[in-house]
This record gives C-alpha cells, sequence and structure tokens, in this order.
C-alpha cells in the first residue's frame, strides 16, 4: 500500500461504514489500483463498486484484486442517470480542471439521496513540516494539483451550486501524519523501520485532528424524484 493511500484509508475506515450500506452499488473515481475499494468491501458486505481511472496501469493491480474497472474519464462517466448508490471521489478534484462537469457528472449519475464522499486540500495545499513555502509549493506541484486546494466555503458553494446537500465535514493528514510522512520519504533508517513508524502514526488520523491540510466531505444528491 502507498504511503497516500495508507494514510486516506486509516482517516476515512471508521467514517465510511457510517454512510456506505450493505448490498449498494458504486464508483470509485479516481481510485487507480483500487486499495481503498477493496479495503471497504471487507468492511461493508455485498458492496459492489466499480474503480474508475485513465491510469491503465492502476487498473491492471485493481483488477489482479478481483474489482471491476472501467478506464474512462470521470467527465464521461458511462452509467445512466440515478443509476449510483455512492460515490467515492478521494483526492481528485484539485487535478481537475473541469470541476463544475465533474460534480454535475456525478451529481446525475447518484441516485436521489445518493452519498458522494470526496477528499481534497485545504485551501493553502498540504503544508509539511520544517519545510520553506517554496519547497512545499514545489511539492504540490509535483502531485499534479492543478490548484492548491479549497476552501471549505468554496466547498459549500460547489455543493450547493450542484445540488448537493452538505452533511458532515471533518479533515485529515494531521501534524503528525505530515511529520511522519517526511521522515518516511526522506530518513535513511531501513524502509521496514519508517513503515512501521508511518504506519502506526496516521493510525491516529480519526482521533487527532491538530493541523489537519485536508477536506473530508460528506455530500448527498438532492433529487425531486428517483
Amino acid at each position: 500500500m502507498r504511503p497516500g493511500t495508507i494514510l486516506r484509508w486509516n482517516a476515512l475506515k471508521t467514517l465510511l461504514p457510517k454512510y456506505i450500506k450493505t448490498d449498494t452499488f458504486g464508483l470509485d473515481i479516481g481510485g487507480f489500483d483500487g486499495t481503498i475499494s477493496c479495503n471497504l468491501k471487507t468492511l461493508v458486505p455485498n458492496l459492489s463498486i466499480v474503480v474508475i481511472d485513465i491510469n491503465k496501469s492502476g487498473l491492471e493491480i485493481a483488477k489482479e484484486q478481483k474489482l471491476e474497472t472501467i478506464c474512462v474519464s470521470a467527465l464521461d462517466l458511462p452509467f445512466n442517470d440515478n443509476q449510483i448508490d455512492f460515490i467515492l471521489c478521494l483526492d481528485l478534484i484539485e487535478h481537475i480542471e473541469e470541476v463544475d462537469v465533474l460534480l454535475n457528472e456525478m451529481y446525475r449519475v447518484l441516485k436521489k439521496d445518493g452519498i458522494l464522499i470526496l477528499t481534497t486540500p485545504k485551501q493553502n495545499g498540504v503544508n509539511f513540516p520544517f519545510l520553506s513555502k517554496q519547497n512545499n509549493e514545489l511539492m504540490n506541484i509535483n502531485w499534479g494539483h492543478l490548484r492548491k486546494g479549497f476552501s471549505l466555503k468554496e466547498i459549500n458553494k460547489l455543493f450547493t451550486d450542484h445540488k448537493f446537500s452538505l452533511e458532515r465535514t471533518t479533515g485529515y493528514f494531521n501534524y503528525l501524519s505530515r511529520l511522519a510522512y517526511r521522515v518516511f520519504i526522506l530518513s535513511r533508517i531501513s524502509f521496514k523501520s519508517k513503515w512501521f513508524f508511518y504506519k502506526n502514526i496516521t493510525k491516529l488520523e480519526p482521533y487527532f485532528k491538530y493541523g489537519t491540510n485536508e477536506h473530508i466531505i460528506i455530500g448527498k444528491a438532492i433529487k425531486k424524484c428517483e
């Protein structure tokens, strides 16, 4: 599991089962290798989920985990209207120029009261302890971010404009996790030791919210009829 993925999973694993129910059908948009989807299926019984991405190498890994995959743009989903129970859109919108098109498309395929679970950096991007402002900005650019992130006010407006109710907001990637990430990337100690350190620090994500740099947003599609 990649460092960013285990961080995200630890942040989400206690939250997702509260909003994603058994016997439902969902999409993991921008899900790459499907690790989050695979882990989610171990928590929620009889879950059907399709991993959507344009990265074929990531989707090949997802297929090896027995996940259904589709290589297609998130801006043109091959599903009928009102077909999907939930969508995971995890750290994707900061990479997308046409954010409005993406939200419209997700709204279109979701059922009435369908759940959207979205993560994205806060307005100033991800800032690592003890790095200069310039190096922090370079780190965000190297991750392929087209913008640093979104304020909660901007998220609220996006949801309102695209007919999503804002059900819950919280954060992840806290100060300790960012420090541990930097140690993991830069430290010369053995991989096994620094992986053990990083993995255990990120387990605190659901409980320690000091200095979080990423949003976790839960929304619901508002529709008059199914």
